[in-house]
């Protein structure tokens, strides 16, 4: 590209977790909350990892730490949905990103029809069955086969950008 200003950075070997998440927080991701239930007991993690993986059959893709109760429990339970927040649902986010136990008790939901809480006021959701898992490092990628969705494109998305939500 001509006319561009060369980049700054000193390029690593190796990137220091640090740097890393600070070249991250360059690129805006959308905010999701990924909920299950298992045994009647609801589960739910603020992801930003998420992302459509493929059409047909409709596939996406999201992202849990190893260490997550929502992972747990999904990979028991076999199904999960995936709740993309709208731009005034920041505080679900930092609820849901929280290790509150109650953290169902502060929001309005609705059971889908595979048994995962469905929240309210979001741009879309899609319930999923657990179609493939893979283990990396710290966290699981889950594949999911997409059974049921809704979306709400009037409403603006919530954006993680620079480190902080935005929206």
């Amino acid at each position: 590209m001509t006319g561009a200003a060369p980049c700054s950075c000193e390029p690593s070997a190796e990137p220091t977790p640090e740097a890393f998440r600070s070249a991250c927080a360059q690129f805006p991701t959308g905010v999701v909350v990924v909920t299950t239930a298992l045994d009647g007991t609801p589960y739910g993690s603020t992801v930003n990892a998420f992302t459509s993986l493929t059409l047909n059959p409709p596939q996406v893709l999201v992202c849990l730490a190893a260490t997550s109760r929502t992972w747990t429990a999904i990979e028991r339970s076999g199904v999960f949905a995936v709740n993309v927040l709208s731009s005034g649902q920041a505080a679900t986010a930092r609820l849901f990103a929280s290790k509150d136990s109650d953290k169902f008790d502060h929001v309005d939901h609705v059971p889908g029809a595979l048994g995962a809480p469905l929240l309210t006021g979001t741009t879309a959701r899609f319930e999923c069955r657990l179609a493939g898992t893979t283990r990396n490092n710290s966290h699981w990628m889950l594949i999911g086969r997409v059974v049921s969705l809704a979306s709400e494109p009037e409403r603006e998305p919530l954006l993680f950008l620079h480190g902080r939500l935005a929206g």
